[in-house]
C-alpha cells in the first residue's frame, strides 16, 4: 500500500516490474486522477482513492467477490462512502446550525484550483471529480470548528484535517479499506498473504496498522510524527522518493527475497 510518489524511475521501479508482487496505491486522490497514472506505469492491480472511501478493483482480477460493488467502466467499485451530494448536504446543513461560513471543493472552478494548488488545469479536473470525500475549509473569522465536528460524529461522519483542506467523510478511513482489501486477496488465495505499506503523514496511520510490514518515512511537515504513534514500525531513513524506494528495496531483500516470501 504505497503513495504515487514512489515509482519514479528507480531500483524499487525495476523490481516492482520483475517481480510482479501486487502493488496497491492508497490516496487521497481521486479514481480519475488514479487511473491514468496507473495505465502510464502498467499497474494492473487494484487501488484505493479518497482516503479509502473507494476500493477500485479490475473486473476478473478476482474470482471470488463476495462483497457488493457497482461497475464503472474498466472497474468493480466497493463504495465505503456516503455519496458525495449527500456529503454536500449534510455540510450545508450543519455549517448553517454551527453559524460557519464554509467554502466545500465543489465551489471550486477548475482554473480557480490549479491557481491555488499549482496543478495543471487538467489535474485540477480530475481532482474536483470526487465521489466518497468532500473537502471544504471554514472562512468565518472565529470558527467554532468542535460544534461542527461533534455534530458530524452524531451522524457517524468525521472531519479530517488534509494537507489544504478539512474533509467530510464517512468514518472508513484507509484502514479499513485495506484490510478489507487484504481480506479480498487472502480468500482469493487460499491462505494468508504478506503486507507491506508505507506512510508519512497521521492520515496513513490506520492504514500502517492494518499491514504486517508497516514503514515510517519521515516527513518534517507532519504535525504528528508516525514514529510516536507507531513505535513497532520500520523507519525509513531519507524522506520522500528517495526514503520510499531505499525502505521498500531493504525490505523487500531481507524480510521477503530473503524468508522466500515473495518469487522473483
Amino acid at each position: 500500500m504505497v503513495p504515487t510518489t514512489i515509482l519514479q524511475p528507480s531500483p524499487l521501479w525495476k523490481c516492482y516490474r520483475k517481480s510482479r508482487f501486487p502493488l496497491v496505491f492508497c490516496t487521497s486522490k481521486t479514481a480519475a486522477e488514479m487511473i491514468p497514472f496507473r495505465t502510464e506505469i502498467k499497474n494492473e492491480d487494484p487501488f484505493i482513492v479518497e482516503n479509502g472511501r473507494g476500493i477500485y478493483i479490475p473486473k476478473s482480477y478476482f474470482a471470488n467477490l463476495p462483497v457488493e460493488t457497482r461497475r464503472s467502466d474498466h472497474f468493480l467499485v466497493i463504495s465505503r462512502g456516503l455519496p458525495y451530494t449527500q456529503l454536500q448536504e449534510i455540510l450545508a446543513r450543519i455549517s448553517g446550525e454551527c453559524g460557519l461560513t464554509v467554502h466545500s471543493f465543489d465551489q471550486l472552478t477548475a482554473s480557480k484550483l490549479a491557481e491555488s494548488s499549482g496543478l495543471s488545469l487538467e489535474q485540477a479536473q480530475r481532482s474536483l471529480q470526487r465521489e466518497f470525500d468532500l473537502p471544504f475549509s471554514i472562512v468565518s473569522p472565529h470558527p467554532n470548528r468542535s460544534q461542527l465536528e461533534e455534530k458530524v460524529q452524531q451522524l457517524g461522519l468525521k472531519v479530517i484535517q488534509g494537507g489544504r483542506f478539512l474533509h467530510l467523510s464517512s468514518n472508513s478511513g484507509k484502514g479499513r479499506a485495506v484490510a478489507q482489501l487484504i481480506g479480498l486477496y487472502q480468500a482469493n488465495r487460499g491462505g494468508p498473504v504478506l503486507s507491506m505499506g508505507l506512510g508519512d503523514s497521521r492520515n496513513d496511520l490506520s492504514m500502517l496498522e492494518e499491514v504486517d510490514i508497516p514503514v515510517i518515512i519521515p516527513n518534517p511537515h507532519s504535525i504528528a510524527p508516525l514514529a510516536d504513534e507507531l513505535p513497532g514500525g520500520h523507519r525509513a531513513h531519507t524522506p520522500g522518493p528517495k526514503g520510499w524506494n531505499d525502505a521498500v528495496l531493504s525490505l523487500l531483500e531481507t524480510e521477503l527475497i530473503e524468508k522466500g516470501k515473495l518469487n522473483g
